[in-house]
């Protein structure tokens, strides 16, 4: 594959070529049959795009996947380059550009945002930019996505609260009769829509573009439908999307979910859109969404409560046997599939944060941390999202230690006096707070303190992170995670995560949980909790 990638260099006149993670419809999980990155460097990770010359190979990844890339990259032929916090992935790729070089890029795998952004860039170390409207890889290796026949259907207005009509005439009113909205965000089609279909993995979302016009939304998908959607909605085949612009003046967009190649197509028409109306609204959940959500979240912890039986039980697991067990009783509970996939590390392993590969080999033995993150999509198409940390037999003093500091920084975290200037720069910072004062240096907190959840469990907004992203205000029935965690590699880690809600009592804002999954009594150091954080923990156990 390499060598085939450097030969395609050198008949295109490029010197560096971009391979990316995702598919046409920037989705953040993209299958590993249909991701051209697996192929080319082996890395497995949901993130992390690769940069490719005649004489380098450099596997970006950010903190989640520092020690899973040096696991599965050949380290001979490639580079992983390790994005710490504050350090973008785009400002690093430019770093390892040459000046007055070539740079090929895939216009159907990158944002137009993206692009902008790194066209500025470059300008200023006079390379130039070679679009392809093909994936290099693709001649070499056939990338493809499941191909289930499983419908796109839709859900149920006790689940969704508002009708797909009535959201789209709540989007509808802010354009006029000769403006049209583009949208290719899959989980933003999925949320207007209704619908749901469970075709890829970790995804409920369906591949689909959506054009609204003032009197109707088209749906462009080659996906089978079982329901009509609505009164104001067309489907039309995926095909026809090229033609959708020819009675309208102007065709607003987001830059950061458009691809380079949708936006060539309307780029005449093309204006960009100062709101995503229709993310906004999908970021702030409804009384019927927030009790679907409550409704799930007592699955889930099921599912994690059956997981910290069985690992204190006397019978023998490896890694893989228990996510086995554990991915089967989502099924038990109810779920459709899971949200994401299991991560499920036992001793060591554990300081991987996205440990995505459980070893049936790996025997989880007394002593050993067993880290659990796990999530499934209910009959509603939502993600659930929760960790917890166990220790199977006696812990050790510093395992006391490194679990009594995160269980603080969730605490702490959680029970914030929330206002409406707080943001969830905010609360990261909070817990970054004690992870510093906990003489725990050795540890790595490589990792934001929590992200939305909806459709997709990593939604935006919000951020809860010390990222720019991280700084806009949190409001009421926002849902998000809260999951501080501790890592450090032959020792471990400890991730103790709570899926959120921001709700109002008696006027004055409050973070509540979905979860009630309790804490490890035995593996806390209540030397190390102040009186507070022990009513809090107490509080928490007894609920």
């Amino acid at each position: 594959m390499i060598k085939k990638l450097r030969e395609f260099l050198k008949e295109n006149k490029l010197d560096y070529l971009l391979i990316n993670t995702t598919d046409e419809f920037l989705v953040e999980y993209n299958e590993l049959s249909n991701c051209a990155r697996y192929f080319v460097t082996g890395f497995s990770g949901s993130t992390g795009d690769v940069l490719l010359s005649d004489s380098d190979i450099f596997q970006f990844v950010d903190g989640r996947y520092h020690e899973q890339a040096d696991n599965e990259c050949d380290l001979k032929t490639t580079t992983v380059v390790k994005l710490q916090l504050g350090q973008t992935f785009l400002g690093e790729l430019v770093e390892r550009i040459a000046p007055k070089s070539v740079v090929g890029v895939v216009s159907k795998k990158i944002s137009l945002n993206f692009y902008n952004n790194l066209k500025t860039k470059l300008d200023k170390k006079h390379c130039k930019i070679k679009t392809f409207d093909f994936d290099p890889v693709e001649k070499f290796h056939c990338l493809k996505s499941s191909g289930a026949a499983n419908c796109v259907e839709q859900i149920s207005l006790d689940i969704t609260g508002v009708s797909a009509d009535d959201k789209f005439k709540k989007v509808a009113k802010k354009y006029k009769k000769d403006e049209a909205f583009v949208d290719t965000q899959l989980e933003n089609i999925a949320y207007l829509t209704n619908c749901r279909q469970y075709k890829t993995p970790y995804s409920s979302t369906f591949k689909a573009k959506m054009v609204l016009y003032k009197d109707r939304a088209v749906i462009f998908s080659d996906e089978k439908f079982n329901t009509n959607i609505g009164q104001y909605f067309e489907i039309l085949p995926l095909k026809d999307f090229d033609t959708a612009f020819k009675k309208v003046k102007k065709v607003f967009f987001n830059p950061s979910t458009i691809n380079l190649y949708d936006y060539k197509v309307i780029k005449s028409k093309a204006f960009e859109a100062k709101t995503d109306f229709i993310k906004e609204m999908k970021a702030i959940k409804n009384d019927s969404e927030i009790a679907h959500f409550k409704k799930n979240y007592r699955r889930t912890d099921n599912v994690v409560n059956k997981a910290f039986e069985l690992v204190q039980s006397k019978n023998k697991f490896t890694e893989k046997t228990l996510c086995d067990a554990i991915d089967k009783e989502f099924i038990n509970q109810g779920a459709k599939q899971l949200s994401f996939k299991t991560i499920l590390a036992a001793g060591t392993n554990s300081s991987i944060i996205h440990y995505s590969h459980p070893s049936d080999k790996a025997e989880i033995q007394n002593g050993d941390f067993v880290l659990l993150d796990c999530g499934g999509h209910f009959e509603g198409g939502y993600s659930t999202d929760i960790t917890r940390t166990f220790l199977k037999g006696k812990p050790s003093n510093l395992q006391k230690k490194v679990y009594t500091t995160v269980l603080k920084m969730f605490l702490n975290a959680y029970h914030y006096k929330v206002t409406s200037r707080t943001t969830g720069y905010t609360l990261d910072a909070v817990a970054r707070k004690i992870h510093r004062q906990s003489g725990l240096k050795d540890f790595n907190f490589n990792h934001g303190l929590g992200h939305g959840v909806g459709i997709n469990v990593h939604e935006n907004p919000p951020t809860i992170s010390c990222s720019s992203a991280g700084k806009r205000v949190l409001k009421k029935n926002m849902v998000f995670t809260i999951e501080p965690g501790l890592y450090k590699a032959g020792f471990g880690g400890v991730r103790l995560e709570n899926s959120v809600y921001l709700t109002e009592v008696n006027g004055i804002l409050k973070i509540e949980s979905l979860s009630r999954v309790p804490f490890q009594e035995n593996v806390i150091d209540f030397s190390l909790l102040n009186e507070q954080e022990k009513k809090w923990l107490k509080q928490w156990n007894n609920t």
